[in-house]
């Protein structure tokens, strides 16, 4: 593996999915046959995430990303056992042909807006048999009442200061901001217009929040159940409770690349696991496999091509040590 190659693999597997887009992780080439997945400083979630299990599950993605991007070139490597201070060693075994989701690494988007009306029935029904941990819901009454959690859910995370105070650091709310086609989470991968993008930093200052949440007004900003209910389909993401988060984030990715693969476009709603309320009221609901855990609940439907945003992501220069 040459350095350009390297660089080449690298910029690919910089666009697997992260949490919030923080991008958590680095690259360091060890020598023509051996690279290693690291911790980039700085980027965690002391808040959001203080277990770190969604920064791991982002450095699996990344790792799986890597993977694939090595096999668009022909490339096999195989986890070997890291070093001190390294997230996962990748060690080249052979040549072999691209695996069938690596030609989907570069075309999968998150997207937050509403879908189109197509309901893509053959398309769900081909995701049921391509993965088996996804449990499609397609009923618009189920399809509703995760909408209703989900705003449930994400009203009650808002609530907490320091988690709007670290959200906020990650938003990018104008073109004009440095870091707009960088990392974090724009305006434009939002699907927020420029009016909207100017409201969300005001009500998610302190004080103005609060004072908003008292008149019962915050719900109706932060509320996402029109554009959960235009989808075609829920699926909720269901993971062995002990897995490592590393190895369900390679998990993750693979699904999220089947969706891709038959022409589905989607965005996680996390916070539906993360609220203790909204996972019980979740398995309550639907049958959750004997044990396992909730990792997340996609909403999935179709996009145009062209209504997909532009990946923000860091240089290639800063992802590799």
């Amino acid at each position: 593996m040459s350095p350009e190659t390297f660089a080449a693999i690298v910029a690919d597997a910089a666009l697997s999915p992260n949490v919030h887009n923080i991008q958590p992780t680095q690259w360091r080439r060890i020598d023509d046959a051996t690279v290693a997945a690291i911790q980039a400083p700085g980027r965690t979630l002391p808040v959001g995430d203080p277990s770190g299990r969604d920064v791991a599950a982002s450095h699996g993605a990344a790792v799986e990303g890597f993977i694939l991007a090595a096999s668009l070139r022909g490339l096999t490597l195989s986890l070997t056992a890291p070093a001190d201070r390294e997230i996962a060693r990748l060690t080249m075994t052979r040549t072999a042909a691209p695996d069938p989701l690596a030609p989907f690494l570069t075309r999968r988007r998150t997207y937050r807006g509403k879908f189109t009306s197509d309901r893509a029935e053959a398309a769900l029904d081909a995701l049921v048999q391509a993965a088996p941990d996804l449990t499609v819901l397609r009923d618009r009454d189920d399809i509703d009442h995760v909408a209703r959690l989900n705003d449930q859910a994400g009203l009650r995370a808002f609530r907490h200061g320091g988690f709007r105070a670290e959200l906020l650091a990650w938003m990018r709310l104008s073109p004009r901001d440095p870091r707009w086609s960088v990392d974090g989470l724009n305006a434009r991968a939002m699907e927020m217009s420029g009016l909207e993008a100017l409201g969300a930093g005001i009500v998610l200052k302190p004080g103005v929040f609060e004072f908003l949440d008292r008149l019962g007004l915050v719900g109706v900003l932060t509320g996402e159940a029109a554009v959960v209910n235009s989808s075609a389909a829920v699926a909720l993401f269901h993971r062995p409770a002990d897995e490592p988060p590393f190895e369900t984030g390679r998990r993750w990715h693979r699904v999220w690349l089947e969706m891709t693969r038959l022409g589905l476009s989607a965005a996680p709603m996390t916070v539906l696991a993360d609220d203790e309320a909204a996972a019980s009221a979740l398995a309550a609901r639907f049958e959750q496999p004997l044990g396992a855990r909730l990792i997340t609940a996609f909403r999935i439907g179709r996009v145009a091509d062209e209504a997909l945003p532009p990946p923000a992501r860091r240089a290639v220069a800063d992802l590799i040590a």
